[in-house]
């Protein structure tokens, strides 16, 4: 079950989710969506819909603006790392899209079979840079964000607070 780590890991964790901690107590088992996403440029559209629909039917919908954003980016991301070094003529591997919520946080969490892990950037692309932007866009709107190898390829990443601080006045 892919999920976010958790929450005392940084974003350059490599860390699965076997050292999740457990727990019977409803409130913290959460709520989950799991969607196979083909690998073409409908992907980012369609997980885009299916967060909106998942967080309206959770009660969730003021952290949608930045889950959507932050899907948008991770989707995109991951249809270009599964159509990568695929042969010609061949049918790119699907990514997944998981959207769980547990233990006080909205996880979003893509998988692609590239195994290599996410570029990390510590700065903004340029002003007239045409790529670039998407994790830079990522780790700014997450809590937290980082990715961990799956059995094939990588599961990347992002955690928002279930609740929101009000923006200062």
């Amino acid at each position: 079950m892919p999920t976010c780590p958790a929450a005392h890991t940084g974003p350059d964790s490599h860390t699965g989710p076997d050292s999740l901690p457990t727990s019977t107590r409803p409130e913290l088992r959460g709520q989950e969506r799991n969607l196979v996403l083909g690998p073409g440029i409908t992907a980012p559209r369609r997980a885009r819909a299916a967060v909106t629909e998942t967080l309206t039917a959770w009660g969730m919908r003021h952290l949608a603006d930045d889950a959507i954003q932050i899907t948008s980016e991770l989707v995109a991301n991951a249809v270009a790392a599964s159509t990568k070094g695929t042969p010609e003529g061949a049918e790119p591997a699907p990514v997944t899209l998981t959207i769980s919520s547990t233990h006080g946080e909205l996880c979003i969490c893509v998988w692609d079979p590239d195994p290599a892990p996410p570029p990390r950037t510590r700065q903004g692309p340029g002003t007239w840079t045409e790529r670039g932007r998407g994790l830079f866009i990522v780790e700014k709107l997450s809590a937290r964000w980082g990715w961990y190898p799956g059995q094939a390829g990588k599961y990347v990443w992002s955690a928002l607070p279930l609740s929101r601080p009000s923006p200062a006045a």
